[in-house]
């Protein structure tokens, strides 16, 4: 299943499971914590890692894939996070660190999206044989919403909406 894969296929893999338990553990832990600081210097570079590993996958001879700019929309969703955080830290600005929540926690969701739409889509995986692209990608839209939908009521209404107040 995974011996075939290129080191930096590795690199990215490796990456996005470390910060999937990372990101969940920064937004159930208690917030402003060493810990949860902690965790946040720890899932900034896997995620980094993770999207330029995926990123770098890109080649001119192959297609430029929907996955390639979710990786630019990942890049923006932490990077404009990590700024939030950094402006909150400077001026205390109530906006600024609730912008930090909802862009790392977008960061998150957008992670688990991907790394379901993956392992229930990709052959590699064994769960699936493959599909026709028309199917492969209906498949991947589809189970995209619902995730979106589903991780956006848990994060917003739920674990978030205490929080965001």
């Amino acid at each position: 299943m995974l011996a075939n894969l290129s080191p930096l296929l590795l690199a990215h893999l490796v990456a996005a499971c470390l910060a999937m338990p990372l990101g969940l553990y920064q937004m159930l832990a208690r917030q402003g914590t060493p810990g949860h600081a902690l965790a946040g210097r720890l899932y900034v570079p896997a995620m980094l890692v993770c999207n330029i590993g995926a990123l770098a996958t890109f080649r001119p001879d192959t297609k430029f894939l929907p996955f390639h700019v979710l990786a630019f929309v990942s890049l923006y969703s932490l990077g404009s996070g990590m700024w939030a955080l950094r402006k909150w830290l400077r001026n205390r600005q109530p906006g600024d660190l609730k912008n930090h929540k909802i862009q790392m926690a977008y960061s998150w969701l957008g992670l688990m999206m991907a790394g379901f739409s993956q392992v229930l889509t990709n052959p590699r995986f064994g769960i699936i044989e493959g599909f026709e692209p028309v199917t492969f990608w209906a498949m991947v839209i589809g189970l995209n919403v619902v995730l979106y939908a589903i991780g956006s009521w848990w994060l917003f209404g739920r674990l978030l909406k205490r929080q965001l107040a």
